[in-house]
């Protein structure tokens, strides 16, 4: 099992990172880390999350009604 003390030494390498950090995205890098480390200490699940969208998030423009065509023959793709 890794040690309380271990655990918090690599919260305070990634404070500083946080800290120093040169952009936004090194900064939430370094917080999602001491996040993570945290949940380990806590023996807690960890969800880690990521900046890009879920692949079952639809956007909103692709839940309307499909657009209608003179040239269509009908409600399928494969309908030219």
């Amino acid at each position: 099992m890794i040690s309380y003390d271990q655990i918090v030494s690599q919260i305070e390498k990634q404070l500083q990172k946080a800290k120093m950090g040169s952009n936004e995205q090194m900064k939430r890098e370094a917080l999602s880390a001491i996040g993570a480390l945290c949940a380990v200490a806590l023996d807690t699940e960890v969800s880690i999350p990521t900046t890009m969208a879920s692949p079952t998030a639809i956007p909103v423009s692709m839940q309307s009604t499909p657009l209608q065509d003179s040239g269509a023959n009908g409600d399928s793709l494969f309908d030219f």
